[in-house]
């Protein structure tokens, strides 16, 4: 597997995942960059948009699904969520969307992709409404409502569903294999449950959010009731919460890498988040040369390929790549 950050943070996030031979599997977790953005990305990585097979949403907010519009009507990917936030995209008062929207997957014809539907887990809690600005109205033409506990097989890439408590329809996480290896992407979630531990446990390379500093954002500008957003159960998790997370999951048979996600540009800083939470993990006995811990930036960010770690075992210094 080889996996980029196309950029992470408030302003937008994406994720790059590639599995198979030659990398056929394409996928992205989220399309919160502007569409611009977001394919010089993927040149810069070597791939076109139009190869980008599913496009896989954590959740409907902005920016996580802002490139969304222009990618569905240039290149037709299939868009693969949760039913309600599927729901939440669509504005079924347009007529011109109408016709379009809700037309899915049948899981029992499976496409020549190796898509594969399999029962569904139980769902846990609900949330409350969205609090996040929206992009709606999207002519969802190919979806596959995959329901946070449900899991499918995708070309190469199996994927594993989780929900996760955030403000939003029905957000989710997301456990993706291939070739021996997982990674794990939990992002916007104001607490970690039973669930996603279990999830973020089997990760070789886990995505985890660190959004602020408590104490930064306490003494911030932001208003009193957006700092309570925040600091809700399904608000956004703390460097220290972040830090408690890691250590439930701590795993000792080997070398594990970490990036740190979706980090507040008012209320932490990569710095401080990496400080913080390895302050945290020393402080608890954990031994950090067994894992790699790197702050994802809001630009294009580090790529990690499984395929090295085959060649290299002292390959724990991620290479960033440079947009230009």
């Amino acid at each position: 597997m080889r996996v980029i950050s196309l950029g992470s943070g408030s302003s937008g996030n994406a994720v790059l995942i590639e599995a198979g031979p030659n990398g056929r599997t394409r996928l992205l977790v989220d399309a919160g960059l502007p569409c611009r953005t977001l394919i010089n990305r993927l040149h810069l990585a070597g791939v076109s948009p139009a190869q980008i097979l599913a496009v896989l949403l954590t959740h409907e907010h902005n920016d996580h699904t802002l490139a969304l519009p222009t990618l569905l009507k240039r290149y037709d990917p299939l868009v693969i969520s949760d039913p309600a936030t599927l729901a939440a995209l669509v504005d079924n008062s347009r007529p011109e969307f109408q016709a379009t929207a809700g037309s899915q997957v049948d899981a029992e014809q499976p496409l020549s992709l190796g898509l594969r539907e399999k029962r569904p887990a139980a769902r846990q809690g609900q949330h409350r409404a969205c609090a996040e600005r929206v992009t709606t109205s999207l002519p969802l033409r190919r979806t596959l409502a995959l329901s946070a506990g449900s899991s499918c097989l995708l070309g190469d890439v199996e994927i594993v569903s989780f929900p996760v408590p955030h403000d939003a329809a029905a957000p989710c996480g997301y456990l993706l294999s291939a070739g021996g290896c997982r990674v794990c992407v939990v992002v916007d979630s104001g607490s970690v449950t039973p669930i996603m531990l279990e999830a973020m446990r089997q990760a070789d390379l886990l995505i985890l959010e660190a959004n602020h500093d408590r104490e930064r954002l306490l003494r911030g500008p932001y208003t009193y009731a957006l700092k309570m957003r925040i600091l809700s159960p399904t608000g956004h998790l703390s460097n220290e919460q972040a830090a408690q997370a890691i250590l439930q999951t701590w795993r000792t048979d080997g070398l594990r890498w970490i990036w740190l996600a979706h980090l507040s540009q008012v209320n932490n800083t990569p710095q401080l988040a990496l400080r913080s939470v390895q302050r945290h993990l020393l402080e608890a006995g954990a031994a950090l040369q067994q894992v790699h811990l790197a702050p994802l930036p809001r630009t294009m960010g580090p790529a990690w390929d499984s395929t090295r770690l085959w060649h290299d075992e002292h390959w724990w210094r991620y290479e960033t790549l440079t947009e230009i």
